[in-house]
């Protein structure tokens, strides 16, 4: 779901169970980790725009943080939707330049 943000963002970490993109301006972008109970993703846009979340909010274990128990989780479908809101609030914020 990440892939089509790579070329304007900065892959930090790509490894089994853990990938981090940061903005060019050296900002966390999205985190997604793979852990005991749950797969949480990391979001920082989250934090500084609490509307962000829309009807992900079901899944919110944290401030920025979203919670996946099942791969089969209905609320997947939403978070293409829900990243490029993310990506967009990146850009109006100038974290993302889109000379």
């Amino acid at each position: 779901m990440l892939s089509k943000y790579e070329s304007f963002l900065r892959i930090v970490k790509d490894e089994d169970g853990y990938y981090r993109l940061y903005t060019p301006t050296r900002r966390p972008f999205m985190g997604i980790c793979v852990q005991r109970k749950h797969v949480g993703v990391y979001v920082m846009p989250m934090c500084e725009n609490e509307f962000l979340v829309g009807e992900l909010s079901e899944k919110q274990i944290g401030k920025g943080t979203l919670g996946f128990t099942r791969d089969d989780d209905p609320f997947l479908e939403k978070m293409p939707s829900f990243i490029e809101r993310c990506f967009q609030h990146c850009i109006d914020t100038n974290q993302v330049p889109m000379d």
